[in-house]
């Protein structure tokens, strides 16, 4: 959803009808379980998946409405007093890397969406979940990709938003990309967020050396059928199915890569 409304607003092509029927589902799965949401009764991958739907739903343009309150209501009863979002239990990475990830949406969601009846409490949320961001240590790639989006959303000043951004400039590698963390190789998932939050949040142009680079690395691993391909790291305890995405056990994650991926190159579009 994000990589569609950015390509809208460049100019290219989008399928309107698939948009359109993604945001219904997503609104679809909220307006389903709001009443247990009320309740504090949260299902598998709290808080991940509601910050995720509305993030998606706020790239969309959707106004808020009940089953926005409902999901924020749910999602602000989750925030810690040290102003963060926490996963319990397990958690996959890339996807769900970390409490930085998870703050930086939860900005996003309580700007977006934040009801007006509630503009106090959720200003001082908002001030919590910014303090602690700016104080996070970021330890992978994804941290310092998130914590610069987040205090972006956030308000942040551009000193502090440069100085992150010098950071994860340093962090390029030879071959143009990014790696999701010290260990691992370049991969269109770390590399599409990047650059989508070097461009976004960071101001930089497409046509900053660092940027080009990072293109590049992504145009020579790009599938023949548009898509990206990055191999799963996460543990695997759920039953196998498909989503009509390709690479069978690794399509969850090359499907959020080549979101990334697409909304690096609509940031280069001209």
């Amino acid at each position: 959803d994000m990589a569609v409304a950015l390509a809208r607003s460049k100019g290219l092509r989008v399928d309107d009808k698939a948009a359109e029927g993604r945001r219904n589902q997503t609104r679809a799965s909220i307006v389903g379980r709001g009443p247990v949401l009320l309740e504090r009764i949260e299902g598998g991958g709290t808080p991940d998946v509601p910050l995720y739907s509305l993030i998606a739903l706020a790239s969309t343009g959707y106004a808020p409405d009940r089953a926005t309150d409902t999901i924020l209501a749910n999602l602000i009863a989750q925030q810690l007093q040290d102003g963060r979002w926490r996963r319990v239990g397990l958690a996959r990475p890339p996807i769900q890397d970390g409490d930085i990830l998870r703050t930086a949406l939860g900005i996003r969601a309580l700007k977006a969406f934040g009801s007006p009846g509630r503009s106090t409490e959720i200003t001082g949320r908002l001030e919590r979940a910014t303090v602690w961001l700016l104080s996070a240590k970021a330890t992978t790639g994804i941290d310092r990709n998130m914590q610069l989006l987040g205090l972006y959303w956030a308000g942040a000043g551009q000193s502090e938003l440069q100085r992150l951004v010098k950071t994860i400039v340093a962090t390029e590698r030879p071959d143009g990309g990014w790696a999701q963390r010290e260990g691992l190789g370049s991969d269109a998932y770390a590399t599409g967020q990047t650059l989508f939050a070097l461009a976004e949040a960071g101001g930089m142009s497409p046509a900053a050396s660092a940027y080009r680079r990072g293109v590049g690395y992504l145009l020579s691993t790009q599938r023949g059928d548009g898509s990206w391909y990055v191999r799963s790291r996460a543990p695997k305890f759920q039953p196998y199915f498909e989503s009509g995405f390709p690479y069978g056990h690794d399509q969850w994650i090359s499907s959020m890569a080549t979101g990334w991926a697409a909304l690096a190159l609509a940031h280069a579009a001209e």
